[in-house]
């Protein structure tokens, strides 16, 4: 049996998705992925949303940031991870809010807490994080706004 974990292992195992000759489908919606993937199956389908998601297609980096998400932790594989981080920065800067959230949390989570003091490369993440937490606010995501205040005072102090 085919499990949608299988299908998504298959779209972020980048080194089989390197026919990059793919027919020129426009992909505007959840109902077009579903339709690709019906009509091409899971494997063709991928290659062909990774593609669109490279050249910018919101719908397409959308799917593979999330798909990403949804995965256990177990199954994250460095491929995967990276693939999330990219896919996620790509819908960020096309302006969708819950990516630039999602972006902030990352930067976050690469902060080492465990220092007395916040290292060159923390203070890089927390200005990113901010940044990004910025440009979700900006557009009323209130996870963001939410995120600003709880963290204004370590703000402030970079």
């Amino acid at each position: 049996m085919y499990t949608v974990l299988d299908f998504l292992r298959k779209l972020f195992d980048s080194s089989k998705n390197n026919d990059l000759s793919l027919e020129n489908i426009e992909i505007k919606n959840t109902r077009d992925i579903e339709k690709l993937m019906r009509g091409l199956g899971p494997e063709r389908a991928g290659k062909i949303m990774r593609t669109r998601a490279l050249e910018g297609n919101l719908i397409c980096q959308l799917f593979f940031a999330s798909g990403a998400s949804m995965l256990p932790e177990a199954d994250l594989t460095d491929s995967i991870r990276r693939d999330f981080e990219v896919f996620t920065k790509m819908a960020a800067e096309n302006g969708d809010a819950g990516s630039q959230f999602n972006l902030a949390l990352l930067f976050v989570k690469k902060v080492d807490s465990t220092q007395s003091y916040f290292s060159g490369d923390n203070i890089e993440n927390l200005k990113q994080a901010k940044h990004w937490h910025q440009k979700a606010a900006s557009q009323g995501f209130k996870p963001s706004i939410q995120s600003l205040k709880n963290l204004e005072s370590v703000f402030d102090e970079i």
